[in-house]
């Protein structure tokens, strides 16, 4: 019974011994091995600023480049689209002539066919005309 109290007492002075320890080293340097180490600490800083300006740099760069070749390709589609926009503005154009030409033509056709039938007609009417006066006298 008195073994775990003892290895738990043994414990608790071997931390307090390792503790007090640590302090006399770290009591024991000397202003020039702390300004030495703050030296080092204020360098180590500086490399991680310099590494996190070079770090946005990069990636301020990389966003111009996204940007430039987002214009590039705008600019691509652009001039594609209205190139698109004036091949169908012509094919419209042209379709728009046949049809014209074809329902020209097809009125046309009528037109003619009516001015035959109103000549028919009217020499029909004519011979009537005649017939009547005719059958009048």
């Amino acid at each position: 019974m008195n073994e775990p109290l003892l290895k738990l007492i043994l414990g608790f002075f071997a931390v307090l011994g390792s503790g007090f320890a640590g302090w006399l080293f770290k009591r024991g340097t000397t202003k020039a091995e702390i300004a030495k180490k703050n030296a080092e600490i204020e360098k180590m800083q500086a490399e991680v600023k310099m590494t996190r300006t070079e770090s946005n740099q990069a990636i301020m760069d990389q966003y111009q480049e996204a940007l430039d070749d987002l214009k590039n390709r705008y600019d691509e589609r652009y001039k594609y689209l209205a190139e698109e926009f004036s091949r169908r503005h012509e094919d419209l154009k042209a379709d728009y002539e046949r049809k014209y030409i074809a329902l020209k033509e097809e009125k046309d056709a009528e037109i003619q066919q009516l001015v035959k039938k109103v000549k028919n007609l009217s020499s029909s009417l004519e011979y009537w005309k005649k017939k009547y006066k005719e059958l009048e006298k």
